[in-house]
């Protein structure tokens, strides 16, 4: 039962208070029996029953009125609790930011339509150029490589040509100190174009490269043995070296002679143990230190005759002495032959290097 049927229920009769408490769903115990007294009674009632019906409608609205104030008392209440939790939308103004980002994002898909392209342009660009430098960069390593290469090569062949005047100068019968020098100085360079040309190849696709190895090795073989050749001519001519010593006559000293043979056979001997041991001279070289003994013996026999005063025999030694010499430089001639033939033959069979 809520107030409002309270207030009706206290406003009704009291005759009528059963059968709305009936309505309203409530049992009700009283039984009513109508008499003559009672309905006397009920008359006397009525009055004050009517006085108390003033007195219960004038309570009746000022509890409403009551209740209608502190409705509204309340609903005023929660209104100003409302308002004072939530934010003053009247001064507050807030921040269009849904706009700000549309904006943003138009801008951006505005930009879209040309950075994109332009980031792919660049992007491309910038691809093909590193592309391009690299194989720029590859073809030019490649020329210069070739070029070298080719200059390398070009100069070996070069130079491996100069080997049969090389070879000429080494077994010219005639001696020359100035022509020997400047050939061995020549030949190191052959011999470092070589060298390079060896370091080159390995690197380097050749077409038959045993042969190429095997030209190698021959020419390699060749400036060896003329190097061996130049110094074994240096230090033969240097062996027996008479000169005018052996004009005797009556001016002669031969103290001064026996000093000089002397000195010539020291150097002779000194000399002949340097040579270097080359294959096609192993004979000659045998045949010097024959020579040198043979000329150590002559040597003091000249002296000795001379002493005694034996002219003629002392022309006799001389000559034998000369023969001594002579029948030695023959034989180192004849080897000298030999071994030009030798080596242009090898030389001829070369083929140029590629």
């Amino acid at each position: 039962m809520n107030i409002r049927d309270y207030l009706f229920i206290r406003k009704a009769k009291s005759s009528n208070k059963i059968k709305i408490l009936d309505v309203l769903g409530f049992e009700s115990d009283i039984t009513l029996v109508q008499t003559p007294d009672i309905i006397k009674e009920m008359d006397n009632l009525r009055v004050s029953s009517e006085l108390e019906i003033v007195d219960e409608e004038i309570e009746a609205v000022e509890i409403a009125q009551q209740l209608i104030n502190t409705d509204y008392s309340s609903e005023q209440n929660i209104q100003e609790q409302v308002t004072d939790e939530s934010p003053n939308t009247e001064t507050f103004v807030p921040l269009n930011i849904t706009t700000q980002i549309r904006k943003i994002w138009t801008d951006l898909e505005k930009r879209r339509q040309w950075v994109v392209p332009a980031l792919l342009i660049v992007s491309g660009v910038f691809i093909v150029s590193s592309v391009s430098i690299f194989f720029i960069n590859i073809r030019n390593e490649n020329i210069a490589s070739e070029t070298l290469t080719n200059s390398i090569t070009e100069n070996t062949n070069i130079s491996v040509e100069n080997l049969p005047e090389l070879l000429a100068v080494a077994t010219n019968p005639f001696y020359s100190r100035y022509d020997v020098s400047n050939a061995s100085a020549n030949l190191q360079i052959i011999e470092s174009s070589l060298i390079q040309y060896q370091t080159d190849i390995i690197d380097r696709e050749i077409p038959n490269r045993s042969n190429v190895e095997a030209s190698l090795n021959q020419l390699f073989n060749i400036v060896e043995k003329l190097d061996q050749l130049f110094t074994y001519r240096i230090m033969h001519s240097e062996i027996l070296i008479y000169e005018d010593i052996l004009n005797i006559d009556e001016d002669t000293v031969i103290d001064d002679l026996a000093n000089e043979l002397s000195l010539i056979g020291a150097k002779s001997n000194l000399n002949a143990d340097t040579l270097p041991d080359i294959e096609e001279f192993t004979e000659h070289q045998q045949l010097v230190m024959s020579a040198l003994a043979t000329a150590q013996d002559l040597h003091g026999r000249l002296v000795a005759s001379l002493r005694n005063n034996e002219a003629e025999v002392a022309d006799t030694l001389i000559i034998a002495i000369e023969l001594n010499k002579n029948s030695e430089i023959s034989f180192f001639n004849d080897a000298l032959f030999d071994f030009q033939k030798k080596y242009e033959s090898i030389m001829e069979n070369i083929e140029k290097l590629p």
